[in-house]
């Protein structure tokens, strides 16, 4: 096992690391916005559907990571029944935390988280999740299936919705 580097060995217990991490989760998180407001104040329109080509991207990449890390196997992405296993390893990756699923059918995935740490500060700018969010989720279920069709958020935290829902139907 790799040691761990000198700038990781803080003198804090993990408690308090994990308080000092939820600050550093929300400075930059308002960065992420700032970044945003000021990409869409200097490229416009341009800057916008870059950002999704790059998140597009960066989800296709990252399905291979997201299959490792919650012990997927290719042939779990069948259909959509292999979906939750990935996915709630995500959502528990990222503090977002659900009471279940509304549809894991082998023809539809649809999921509610009712938690995130960044909507507060994102909603600042609420189409960043249904922008960015939206293409990385695409990108990845393209890359775990072509015939995952993905149909998005139909609600979100930033928006003022209860809950965060997304949902999968397979091609038919």
């Amino acid at each position: 096992m790799k040691e761990k580097p000198a700038y990781e060995n803080y003198p804090v217990s993990e408690e308090e690391m994990g308080k000092r991490y939820k600050n550093w989760m929300q400075v930059l998180a308002l960065y992420v916005v700032m970044a945003y407001e000021t990409g869409k104040e200097v490229g416009g329109d341009a800057y916008v559907e870059r950002m999704k080509e790059k998140f597009h991207a960066m989800g296709k990449q990252s399905a291979k990571m997201w299959m490792k890390r919650s012990g997927s196997q290719p042939e779990d992405m069948a259909d959509c029944r292999g979906i939750p296993k990935l996915q709630d390893c995500m959502d528990d990756t990222f503090a977002n935390f659900w009471q279940g699923y509304i549809e894991t059918t082998p023809e539809a995935f649809e999921k509610e988280v009712y938690t995130c740490p960044v909507a507060g500060i994102w909603s600042r700018e609420p189409e960043l999740c249904g922008i960015l969010l939206d293409a990385s989720m695409c990108g990845m279920m393209e890359s775990l299936n072509p015939k995952f069709q993905p149909k998005g958020f139909s609600q979100l935290l930033v928006k003022g919705d209860k809950t965060c829902r997304f949902r999968v139907e397979m091609e038919k």
